[in-house]
């Protein structure tokens, strides 16, 4: 004969399921929301890394001497950026076109890259640079499309500069449409032999090296609180040229680029010959907007 459940096994029986099942809850949530953590500090990580990346990577190739800062909130106000004062939150810089100079047409029948960055001083005067090793129509057709035809050296589009090795500083590149009597403008251009005619600058120094630039680039905070919380986004505006007056908030050809998203802190400074950039960004945990964890990364450029 089968024998039945007392009461009393059936009540035993529930409480030790029930505790049971109070204890796999616990666990379950735990690793759910160690999932969650885990995976926004995963996010946060690869945000950061890549946006400081990108910067540093960009910042590589600034001229000497033109790295600033400015403030964003009033009317742009610009300074050294070894002197900025802590409000100052733009980064700014002139980058030399790696793409022109890295470039090859065709590696299997030339390897001449768009410029050569060499000048032959005998053959060339204050106003017609030769530069042997150069494909300048190449160069030509790389800067066009990147510049969406704003920069060019044919058509009088004279918004190339040349860059001969010297000091330079925000007075004397252009910066906020003033001064820009250290830049050269590139007028016109030969292929054969492969000849750059210019504007030189005002010095007239001529060297055996030099760097050609179509675009300054800036590192602008925008829509700060427009969350409600303290984050703001990083973007990457470039495609303007201070030696011709136009500046990050040009509405000409200006490109912009979101880098990052809720960012929390975007600091940098210089020491010595070195660019210090510190990025912080925030991810929320899960569903919850009141549960956020921060990451932040720092990198070192030499400029």
């Amino acid at each position: 004969m089968k024998r039945a459940f007392t009461i009393i096994e059936l009540i035993f029986t529930m409480v030790i399921l029930g505790i049971v099942a109070s204890i796999a809850s616990g666990l379950i949530a735990k690793t759910y929301m160690g999932y969650n953590r885990a995976n926004a500090i995963n996010r946060a990580n690869m945000q950061v890394e890549l946006a400081i990346t990108q910067i540093a990577n960009r910042l590589d190739y600034a001229i000497g001497g033109t790295v600033v800062k400015r403030k964003s909130a009033t009317s742009h106000e610009i300074s050294a950026i070894d002197t900025a004062p802590e409000d100052y939150d733009v980064l700014e810089w002139i980058g030399w076109d790696k793409d022109g100079f890295n470039a090859s047409r065709d590696i299997t029948t030339s390897r001449k890259p768009g410029w050569s960055g060499f000048c032959n001083i005998n053959a060339s005067s204050k106003n017609s640079i030769v530069t042997p090793g150069s494909d300048l129509a190449f160069a030509n057709t790389i800067i066009r499309k990147l510049s969406a035809g704003q920069a060019r050296f044919d058509n009088s589009k004279d918004n190339v500069a040349i860059f001969f090795p010297g000091n330079y500083d925000y007075t004397n590149v252009g910066y906020n449409g003033s001064n820009h009597n250290g830049v050269g403008i590139v007028t016109t251009y030969s292929n054969v032999p492969p000849t750059l005619s210019i504007q030189p600058p005002a010095n007239n120094r001529i060297t055996e090296h030099y760097k050609l630039a179509w675009s300054a680039y800036a590192i602008v905070p925008v829509d700060i609180n427009a969350t409600g919380d303290d984050t703001f986004n990083l973007q990457l505006r470039y495609n303007f040229r201070p030696w011709k007056g136009k500046d990050y908030d040009s509405t000409t050809g200006v490109k912009k680029q979101i880098l990052a998203k809720n960012i929390t802190v975007f600091k940098t400074y210089a020491t010595q010959n070195r660019v210090h950039i510190k990025l912080c960004a925030k991810e929320r945990i899960g569903l919850n907007a009141n549960s956020t964890i921060s990451v932040c990364k720092e990198k070192v450029v030499f400029k």
